[in-house]
């Protein structure tokens, strides 16, 4: 039937008024044609669409796109007949099986309706499939509160039926789509022009320009708060540029590497709060000064990798030199593996790369061996004594920080701050300066300002602290949802809230604004102290799922973010409550990796192997196996080699023998995945403890070196040592005529 579908549509192409409809700034177009006719318009134009068809499309598609096609009844393109996740909606049971894609898409319907307009477009007004949803898009436009209008353009006039809408508030206008864009096109040119050539070499290139922050600038218009940094805000380029920090050691060490022209990468990492955001700032304050052209990555935007190698090969033919500073950068790593490998594999170094990441983020993920050929990692840990030093200097010499110096502290000599600072301080600069300028516990402060608030103000600081602990992206309409707190009064709140939560502007076509605290310390010290029991964990995650909406690339991000191993969902104590929300997420959105990834391995650590081998099995039907899974698929049969009980030692070694095979096959495939290498070797290490053959392991820890040698990656390092360390302590048990009868065999 799908074949036969697909037979009426051939060789249908865009004509006349459709043509235009690319050069206008929509913000979403919502359609229920199978065809792919506003594809091929937009591909003439070569503008980008962000294109969904079904759940497994949340997340997946172009971050960069600026307009969205929603298509409601599937696409010609994809039906599960042929293998796909999409369906076309041509029958009863295709309709309650899209039933879900269906709600969320009328979700994303309602979300772009607020303060924007709404055209829809048909054939009649007694159309039976145009009247629900006319209807719906009424009861969307009243829950969106600040609503745009509606306007219907109908081919076939109808008076009488027109009447009955207009009295509902909508207006009602007769024409065809042609109508449509000649009177568009008397109104509006639509968004195309040409960019002019400008000294500003960011501004040749427009779509990076709404995705950076221009570092001189932000140097020449900004305006420096010592009180803001005293109170937990990142240091800006304004603080740094007019001495409000301390120079850390780290980030001299960075300019040097960056000035000397080889290296294309910096990567910085460290733990949560040791201040890696004002590093990293310090290090492009000072190449500003020295003449390059640097930006800082706006953290919640997509990273157009492409865009940034076109905008270095520019640089180098002007003998120009430029730096880019991707904050999170665990949040953009396929982005940036690809970015890097541009720059690598066109041998251009006029853009340096600076990273920052937790380190706990950054250390699993599979990175481009070029991160570290072509680049250094460097890792930020607690105040040093040099550093503690010039801290001590800049509150001796500013009289800005002078003025807030807690009187208890400056009557200390020079020796005892030094020695109390070195005894306490482990963390970022605020944190240091809080141990100066209060003499009491930095929980107690905290706890102090969240009691000074009002119960409501304290509603909203307690859940934006939890979320951002929990590694949720908090934005206006999510805060609105959980508290259902009209939206007229938000304003209210942030304004009672100053210098506490801020919001900020993530897109301001689809009005997505985030909410942010000051440091990611003092959320987790709320979020301790306010979400101490469980179940109050448990019972903002199952609300924070209920009310997502996926079609929005932040909040797939929080729901992914919500996977966090350190943060999120893997750090509650039961696993069967881990399994039942991700089990609520991987339904949520099924094009996602993540959450199936840690289903998987919580049931493999749970024994419950068969529940672990059906969604490996499922997730191979979804997409390809990936080196994640691999590294589980190993690991589940090494599970059941050794947890097993009632079976023989000869079905442990079969068991994992098979594993070896599947490891072999795995590191072949998988060559820059640390995990995959390391499953071979605990393949190899249960084969030497239970069979007393090291072939395998001498095989693994071999590929696992040269891997090592060819990623330049540090922490692989770590891996062998403990590997190595491992095999010592099984041949040590192993006793020494066992050891010495396999000395004479190998030697024989």
């Amino acid at each position: 039937m799908i074949t036969e579908v697909r037979s009426l549509f051939k060789n249908l192409k865009p004509t006349a008024g459709l043509l235009n409809l690319p050069i206008y700034d929509w913000k979403s177009i919502y359609t229920t044609n199978y065809d792919d006719l506003i594809e091929q318009t937009f591909k003439r134009k070569a503008k980008p669409i962000g294109l969904f068809t079904s759940n497994f499309d949340f997340g997946n598609t172009s971050r960069t796109a600026e307009t969205r096609l929603y298509k409601i009844h599937g696409t010609l393109e994809k039906d599960v007949a042929f293998g796909d996740q999409s369906r076309m909606i041509l029958t009863e049971s295709d309709y309650n099986l899209a039933q879900d894609y269906r709600e969320h898409m009328f979700t994303a319907l309602q979300m772009d309706m607020a303060e924007s307009d709404l055209v829809i477009i048909g054939s009649s007004l007694s159309d039976d499939d145009i009247k629900p949803l006319i209807t719906r898009a009424l009861q969307l436009n009243t829950k969106a509160m600040v609503g745009g209008r509606i306007s219907l353009l109908m081919y076939q006039r109808d008076e009488a039926r027109a009447d009955l809408y207009r009295g509902q508030g909508i207006n009602v206008v007769f024409g065809g789509i042609d109508d449509f864009f000649v009177q568009l096109a008397k109104r509006s040119p639509g968004p195309q022009f040409d960019y002019l050539p400008s000294d500003s070499i960011i501004e040749n290139y427009p779509k990076l320009v709404p995705t950076v922050t221009d570092v001189k600038h932000q140097i020449d218009t900004a305006v420096p708060d010592v009180s803001r940094m005293f109170t937990g805000w990142p240091a800006n380029y304004a603080d740094i540029n007019k001495g409000l920090t301390f120079e850390r050691s780290v980030a001299a060490n960075m300019i040097a590497q960056a000035m000397g022209g080889e290296s294309i990468c910096l990567t910085l990492v460290g733990a949560s709060g040791v201040g890696k955001t004002t590093a990293g700032r310090q290090v492009l304050t000072s190449l500003t000064k020295q003449g390059m052209s640097c930006w800082e990555h706006r953290v919640d935007l997509a990273l157009d990798s492409s865009e940034w190698v076109s905008l270095a090969r520019t640089l180098a033919e002007d003998g120009r030199r430029g730096a880019l500073f991707i904050d999170e950068a665990h949040m953009h790593l396929r982005e940036v593996n690809d970015l890097v490998d541009g720059l690598s594999h066109a041998e251009i170094s006029s853009l340096v790369i600076i990273l920052a990441s937790s380190r706990n983020h950054w250390k699993p993920r599979i990175k481009s061996p070029n991160i570290y050929k072509r680049g250094k990692l460097y890792i930020l840990s607690k105040v040093d004594g040099a550093e503690i030093e010039r801290l001590l200097s800049l509150v001796d010499t500013s009289a800005d920080l002078a003025k807030i110096v807690e009187t208890s502290f400056s009557g200390f000599s020079r020796a005892e701050k030094r020695r109390r600072l070195t005894d306490r301080c482990e963390s970022d600069m605020f944190v240091c300066m809080r141990n100066i300028f209060a003499s009491e516990s930095f929980d107690n402060i905290i706890l102090r300002e969240f009691a000074e608030l009002q119960e409501q103000f304290q509603d909203v600081y307690r859940l934006v602290a939890a979320l951002e602990n929990a590694g949720v992206k908090v934005h206006r309409q999510l805060i609105i949802r959980l508290l259902g707190i009209p939206m007229q009064s938000t304003m209210a709140l942030l304004d009672n809230m100053t210098d506490i939560v801020s919001e900020y502007t993530i897109n301001e076509k689809r009005h997505i604004y985030g909410w942010r605290g000051r440091h990611p310390v003092i959320s987790a010290i709320i979020a301790k102290y306010k979400y101490g029991e469980v179940d109050k964990v448990v019972a903002l995650y199952d609300q924070v799922i209920d009310t997502a909406a996926p079609s929005y690339d932040i909040e797939v991000r929080s729901l992914i973010e919500l996977c966090n191993v350190y943060t999120g969902i893997p750090k509650l104590a039961d696993k069967s409550v881990q399994n039942r929300l991700l089990r609520k997420i991987v339904s949520l959105i099924p094009g996602q990796r993540v959450p199936r990834h840690r289903l998987i391995r919580n049931l493999t650590d749970m024994g419950h192997y068969d529940q672990a081998q059906t969604e490996i099995r499922i997730f191979e039907n979804d997409f390809k196996i990936d080196a994640p899974v691999t590294r589980m698929k190993i690991e589940l049969m090494i599970a059941r080699a050794t947890n097993s009980l009632g079976i023989l030692l000869e079905d442990r070694l079969a068991i994992l023998e098979k594993a070896k095979e599947l490891a072999v096959v795995g590191t072949r495939r998988h060559p820059n995945s640390a995990g995959v290498f390391s499953a071979y070797c605990k393949v190899g290490i249960s084969i030497l403890r239970y069979g007393g053959e090291r072939a395998a392991f001498d095989d693994a820890i071999d590929k696992l070196y040269k891997a090592a040698d060819r990623l330049a990656d540090p922490e692989m390092n770590s891996l062998i040592r403990h590997f190595e360390r491992l095999e010592a302590n099984i041949l040590s048990e192993m006793g020494s005529d066992q050891m010495e009868a396999e000395l004479i065999g190998e030697l024989e």
